[in-house]
């Protein structure tokens, strides 16, 4: 599996995808776009797992096979691992090359090409994402879909739907962090929450501390609108520790967000559920954005702190119904 030479390409667009493997290349939505360097790596297939159906020119001609899948932690990729194996394999036997992607190239994608490796050299998932890093570091499954790998892995890369214990690797209350890399991950608290966050012109309360997700802290600064920018966030987010983040908030989907937000525009702004008040709180992004720590944070819900009071459950209670009355006027 060692994929050392660089191939080269008549073109000045650089071509963010890398190659994997034999006829195997990992890329973000960026690589899928680039005709000129798919023509020139003779790149004949397209495994593409996004939320969408990406548009493309119909006359290019490629085999392509498209996979709807969330970045979501609670997303299910398992049942998709065979027939993505064999639409790459099937291609690789006839000596034809294959482009795997979704938004950045880290998650989704990199799930796919994990559980591809580990079924063709019978790899254990962290031995398939050590060699998968050796060719693209940025790589980063969510740990839903690692436990989902791990799970692949100990049914011997044939994955039985009927197996019940499948069930404990998707549900959101036994999500495990990583220890060879961070992620975003709820914060552990009691059921009984002790802080409520309100939008600050309305006092509507948005969420509670129950639904704060954190983060490990990454270094340094990255180019957002540069095409590596998800790959430079995760290496900037290599730290030691738990050295959380607290510059910025980020939560859970809130449940009154579903279904008010657009989710073929994968996102937007937050406004306050409140009829009366609709104050731009936050924003939401379904393939991530990058927290001020440059930690990219995939999908993020962010609320921003200048529109948000945080208040001790309970306190001054009697005052918050007598503003809750007040005519609100948005600025």
């Amino acid at each position: 599996m060692d994929i050392s030479e660089k191939v080269a390409y008549s073109n000045s667009k650089i071509f963010s995808a890398d190659k994997i493997d034999d006829h195997l290349w990992l890329g973000d939505i960026d690589s899928s776009e680039n005709h000129q360097a798919l023509d020139d790596l003779q790149i004949t297939h397209i495994l593409t797992v996004l939320d969408f159906c990406p548009e493309h020119d119909q006359a290019a001609k490629r085999i392509r096979k498209h996979v709807h899948a969330y970045d979501f932690h609670t997303a299910d990729l398992i049942g998709e691992f065979e027939s993505c194996y064999q639409f790459i394999d099937q291609a690789v036997n006839n000596d034809q090359n294959v482009l795997i992607h979704c938004h950045a190239g880290m998650s989704r994608s990199a799930t796919i090409a994990c559980a591809y490796l580990m079924k063709k050299y019978n790899l254990s998932y962290e031995t398939a994402l050590e060699q998968l890093r050796m060719k693209r570091p940025c790589v980063c499954p969510n740990p839903g879909f690692a436990n989902q790998l791990r799970l692949y892995h100990s049914m011997n890369y044939n994955f039985d739907p009927s197996q019940m214990r499948r069930k404990k690797y998707t549900t959101p209350e036994h999500f495990a962090v990583e220890d060879n890399y961070d992620d975003v991950v709820p914060v552990t608290k009691s059921n009984a929450s002790s802080m409520e966050y309100k939008c600050k012109l309305c006092r509507q309360i948005l969420f509670t501390d129950n639904d704060l997700v954190t983060h490990i802290a990454g270094k340094g600064r990255f180019d957002l609108q540069s095409r590596s920018s998800a790959y430079k966030a995760k290496q900037n987010a290599e730290s030691s520790g738990n050295n959380y983040c607290l510059q910025e908030l980020f939560t859970l989907e809130p449940q009154w967000l579903t279904g008010i937000y657009d989710r073929d525009t994968n996102n937007g702004e937050i406004e306050c559920p409140n009829s009366k008040c609709k104050a731009k709180v936050g924003r939401y992004s379904l393939v991530g954005e990058k927290c001020t720590c440059a930690k990219w944070v995939n999908p993020a819900f962010h609320f921003h702190r200048s529109k948000i009071d945080e208040c001790p459950v309970g306190k001054n209670d009697q005052i918050e119904k007598l503003l809750l009355k007040k005519p609100i006027t948005v600025e």
